[in-house]
Formats: C-alpha cells, sequence, structure tokens
C-alpha cells in the first residue's frame, strides 16, 4: 500500500502503471490522505509526505521542495483583468489544509476574500479551472493555469519518500519505491536526480503482489 497526499496522487498512479505494466502479475493499493500513516506500524509501505517527523525507525528519502503559487483560469482573468490579492476571489481550503504555511502567507498578503471553500485539492482545482476564482496551489498540479500575483512569494515544501528498512528487503516493494522514486524527481523537476535514486537497483524478477 501506497500513502500519499491528493496532490501527488497522479505521481503514485503514474508510478503504479509503470510497476504493473512491467509486474503484471502484481497489484498496487493506494490511500489519499491528508494524515500520516503509522508505517512503522506496517499501516502503508511506502508515504509520500511534505514533513519530516523524525522517526529514527524509517528511511526518509529527501526529492526536493514542492513549489506553490497563485493560479486563476485564463477566463477569470478576462473577466477581471486588473485582479490583485485584495480584489481576487480566493477558493480557499477548510480545516486542516488552511493551516499550511502557503496558504497562511497567501492570507497574510491580502488573499483573503473567499466565496467558497473546499476540503480538497482536486475540489479547489476544478474551481479554479471553471474560472470561478484564484487560489494557492502546488505548481506541479496548475500546469494547465496561469501564475499570478508573482511578487507574492510561497514558502515550498520538502518531499519525502518514507519507508521502512525491512520493507526494501522485498524485492516487489523495493521496485515500487525506486520506480515512484523516479516519477516524483521528474515531476519535481529535480537536477541530477540520479543522486538521490537508490545506489542498488531493484531486483526486478519475480516480485509478489504489494499488500498491506
Amino acid at each position: 500500500m501506497v500513502s500519499a497526499g491528493e496532490g501527488f496522487s497522479s505521481c503514485v498512479l503514474e508510478a503504479a502503471n509503470r510497476f504493473t505494466t512491467q509486474h503484471p502479475q502484481c497489484s498496487v493499493e493506494l490511500l489519499t490522505t491528508a494524515d500520516f500513516h503509522k508505517i512503522a506500524r506496517g499501516a502503508a509501505d511506502i508515504a509520500v509526505r511534505t514533513a519530516h517527523l523524525g522517526e529514527p525507525s524509517l528511511i526518509y528519502r529527501p526529492l526536493g521542495r514542492l513549489a506553490y503559487g497563485v493560479f486563476a483560469d485564463a477566463r477569470y482573468l478576462k473577466r477581471f483583468p486588473e485582479v490583485t490579492p485584495a480584489t481576487a476571489v480566493n477558493i480557499a481550503l477548510l480545516p486542516p489544509l488552511d493551516r499550511l504555511p502557503q496558504m497562511c502567507v497567501a492570507k497574510a498578503a491580502g488573499l483573503e476574500s473567499t466565496q467558497i471553500s473546499v476540503n480538497s485539492f482536486a475540489a479547489q482545482l476544478e474551481s479554479v479551472r471553471r474560472g470561478m476564482g484564484v487560489a494557492v496551489l502546488p505548481r506541479i498540479l496548475a500546469k494547465d493555469l496561469i501564475g499570478v500575483f508573482p511578487d507574492l512569494q510561497l514558502p515550498d515544501m520538502e518531499v519525502y519518500l518514507v519507508t521502512r528498512p525491512q520493507a526494501l528487503k522485498q524485492a516487489h516493494i523495493k521496485c515500487l519505491f525506486a520506480i515512484l522514486e523516479q516519477v516524483l524527481l521528474e515531476a519535481l523537476c529535480v537536477e541530477n536526480a540520479g543522486d538521490y535514486l537508490l545506489g542498488e537497483r531493484p531486483e526486478m524478477a519475480a516480485p509478489r503482489s504489494l499488500s498491506k
């Protein structure tokens, strides 16, 4: 099982597709959640996290930084060409996501006017694509949108791929871990991606089904 926040679901699905294409006898379970599951207790085999919890029994593989920005659809900007943080309609996130550092910085900069609040990045992204307002979004999710307010500097988030040392002793988990690592590095545009990869390539022969 792979545990990841909603914003990373496309990366996990891409990795799962590559993995199951190579090994059609295997399966992958994806749990999208904002919660940090107890990897050390076996609640998941692999997790994508944006915080280091300092768990000494786990492997935290740093992959790079997740950049954020404020984005809008072209239709919204056509209606409001002179939009500013103070006049923009913000598609906000409900608690606890509204306490993310990026949201707090944007709000402090004047991005406060809110007509719609949602509890997921998917709903937030869809709202922006419909031209309903602007939103603070990870850049990897906003490729089809237009960045606004370039002077508003939002903090990045570190991205880690987390697992147990015992899990990497299993060929199928080690293989999926390496593929997911590569997909995330590609998405984050990390230079010299090879420096971050597992020193030893996973054994590709006869991996077993991925389960909890």
